[in-house]
């Protein structure tokens, strides 16, 4: 069956269609909502096409900001979310369970050259989305564990493109950008700037992990199954032959300059942001959760244990 992508719905057209039909009692549909075709959800572009093959249908549908993402996952609009971030709709009480980690952190700050350190940032113009957002955190949690003392001008501009454009016209000093503005930075502008800090590595935290409500998983066993047993093997695959993103790259990001696109993969392969096993570990969730602890609205409730089903993940990586 072909899959069914469906671009930049608005979250009303989303919830009057999705909610009618995401409960599907057809044991071979479901709904899938993430934020948008990026290098990052390739293998799971792969996967989906895999499971159409399959006898699946699974309609991939693009929501855009975190709060339609939410929304969408709060509502039952969808079935399956991929966002991180849907912990805090589990920490109010939406009963959704990760069994599938998605891809792990992939941004770092860059820094014009020269700037190579935290300190020495102290008085240089900063880019972030918003002090709440995911980058913002991440810009704000580094500074204040690696170097209190140091005055950055943080600066707000929403949209990564959009910081891209402000370092490339010399607006910005730094920013958080994720690995594929990175990619184009450099090829942009050679040497101009570098690393200042590699967040894949030092907070590799869950970016994107698919949840799914406790009995959309227990009356979609197989569909789950199959989902779990898909994705681990296109992880696998994509380490193996990086070729394989680079061709789904070419189908759906026809934005990206198609001579750039391989350089882009290579540095998401070379990060191996997807987790060949799965992801899941304890340690990841509950860093992950205690990342979010620190945008100063602490979760109430929620542990580890409370918000990961390892059920069929266990039971696929036994059966490899």
């Amino acid at each position: 069956m072909k899959i069914a992508y469906l671009r930049r719905l608005c979250a009303a057209a989303i919830l009057a269609a999705g909610t009618a039909g995401a409960a599907h009692a057809n044991e071979t549909e479901a709904v899938f909502g993430f934020s948008g075709w990026s290098v990052g959800y390739l293998p799971t572009a792969i996967a989906l096409d895999r499971l159409a093959d399959m006898g699946y249908d699974i309609k991939a549908v693009e929501l855009g900001g975190n709060s339609n993402q939410l929304q969408a996952a709060a509502t039952g609009a969808i079935d399956i979310s991929a966002i991180a971030q849907i912990l805090d709709a589990m920490d109010q009480g939406l009963d959704s369970k990760f069994f599938l980690a998605g891809n792990s952190n992939e941004f770092l700050l860059v820094s014009k050259t020269g700037l190579n350190t935290c300190a020495s940032l102290d008085g240089k113009s900063l880019g972030i989305h918003s002090v709440g957002s995911f980058v913002g955190q991440l810009a704000l949690q580094y500074l204040a564990a690696n170097c209190p003392d140091t005055k950055a001008n943080v600066t707000v501009i929403e949209g990564s493109e959009n910081r891209l454009a402000a370092l490339i016209a010399g607006q910005l000093d730094s920013s958080v950008i994720d690995l594929q503005d990175w990619t184009l930075l450099n090829a942009k502008m050679p040497g101009k700037f570098e690393i200042t800090s590699d967040f894949t590595s030092t907070m590799p935290i869950m970016r994107a992990a698919f949840a799914a409500r406790p009995d959309f998983i227990a009356t979609h066993q197989n569909l789950v199954m199959d989902w779990v047993k898909v994705h681990l093997d296109v992880y696998r695959e994509i380490y193996e032959n990086p070729q394989l993103l680079t061709d789904k790259g070419l189908e759906l990001l026809g934005e990206i300059d198609p001579e750039v696109l391989p350089k882009l993969v290579a540095a998401f392969v070379e990060a191996k942001i997807w987790p060949a096993d799965g992801g899941l570990s304890e340690s990841s969730v509950q860093e992950t959760i205690d990342f979010f602890n620190n945008d100063g609205e602490p979760f109430q409730k929620i542990t580890a244990a409370d918000v990961v089903d390892r059920t069929i993940l266990d039971k696929a990586l036994a059966d490899r």
